[in-house]
């Protein structure tokens, strides 16, 4: 242990910094006002000292806890890096066979939307991968409720054709005026500059043309979907309309890590179930990692069928299926490795120690 963890380096640096005697100070506001932009000088001068060590104290825990991570879950890790590897590649390369074979154009909606999606979806998996390789299974849960929206929105665009691509690129424009509509509300408080009086006009008759040209219902939040849900777009509508609706549980409970509220704050993923009120995690932890996991290669495999099962070429319908039947793979491996935690977890609790967190 480090003289760092010894002393606990910031209480010594608030006890140097504050070396005055509160009973010297007089009952006066403006002369403790003083003293505090006084003694803050201070206190960010002891953070100066103390860096160093503190920051290679840090990196030699890191270090350690990766270690011990990788020991235990690096081949489920690699087995998902390589999954998300294979769904890059398998949509890298149908968009190059398509554009030198001349079936497709970069100004076709369809080819434009479910490229785009089937790009953001890999990166989206990249970034869950990223997450918990570094310890952190809620918010590895957290990037897979993007991943799900990504995977309802290609199915159901894929399923639909060209007009609907069409309107689902063009519906960019309603999330532009509404975020500009809150920009101009707050940026003096944000000290940043607000759209002028002919940017808004731009901004407000460009939404016009779209709601002329789409209908008002075009203006929600899925008003893309609008034409094919009978005027009741949502994401569970379009969930429910390409039979991924069951997964809107997860979908909740992914929510809840997002969210400021009482479930994400008292229930956390990277904890085991009787350490959930012992423990309050600020930092990595050794287990949760299944379900981000898991969810996250179905929903990849769901937005790469998308795109390979759009043109019909038993080629892609194979390269499909092989995605597919690789993500049993996968979840077996996580599953093999939580079972193995569990019992390891159940033994330890039952001899009176505690498993989880950050050893």
């Amino acid at each position: 242990m480090s003289d760092v963890e010894d002393t606990n380096w910031f209480e010594e640096a608030v006890e140097n910094a504050l070396s005055i005697d509160p009973e010297d100070i007089a009952a006066d506001t403006d002369e403790i006002a003083d003293l505090v932009f006084e003694y803050s000088d201070e206190l960010l001068a002891e953070y100066a000292v103390k860096y160093p060590s503190v920051m290679d104290d840090e990196a030699a825990t890191r270090e350690g806890f990766e270690t011990r991570l990788h020991q235990r879950w690096g081949q489920a890790f690699d087995n998902l890096e390589f999954f998300i590897l294979l769904n890059h590649e398998a949509g890298s390369t149908f968009k190059q066979h398509l554009i030198e074979d001349d079936e497709l154009s970069d100004t076709d909606p369809l080819f434009s939307a479910l490229f785009r999606l089937h790009a953001r979806a890999c990166q989206v998996s990249r970034e869950v991968l990223a997450l918990i390789r570094a310890g952190y299974a809620d918010g590895a849960f957290s990037r897979w409720r993007a991943l799900y929206e990504i995977a309802i929105s290609a199915q159901f665009i894929s399923k639909q054709g060209k007009d609907t691509a069409e309107r689902f690129l063009h519906h960019k424009i309603v999330d532009d005026y509404f975020e500009a509509e809150l920009l101009q509300e707050h940026h003096e408080e944000l000290g940043i500059k607000s759209f002028s009086d002919d940017e808004m006009e731009d901004i407000e008759e460009r939404l016009e043309q779209m709601v002329d040209q789409y209908g008002g219902a075009f203006k929600q939040s899925y008003g893309w979907a609008h034409v094919e849900l009978d005027e009741n777009p949502s994401r569970r509508t379009v969930a429910e309309d390409v039979g991924l609706d069951r997964y809107e549980p997860y979908f909740a409970f992914a929510s809840d890590t997002i969210h400021g509220g009482a479930k994400g704050t008292l229930y956390r993923m990277g904890l085991t179930p009787n350490t959930q009120t012992e423990v309050m995690a600020t930092g990595p932890t050794n287990t949760g990692f299944t379900d981000p996991a898991q969810f996250t290669v179905l929903m990849l495999a769901k937005v790469t069928e998308a795109l390979l099962l759009n043109w019909e070429q038993i080629t892609w319908s194979l390269v499909s299926t092989s995605v597919f039947e690789m993500t049993h793979e996968v979840i077996a491996t996580f599953d093999d490795i939580r079972k193995q935690l569990e019992a390891e977890v159940a033994m330890a609790e039952g001899k009176g120690y505690t498993i989880g967190g950050r050893d």
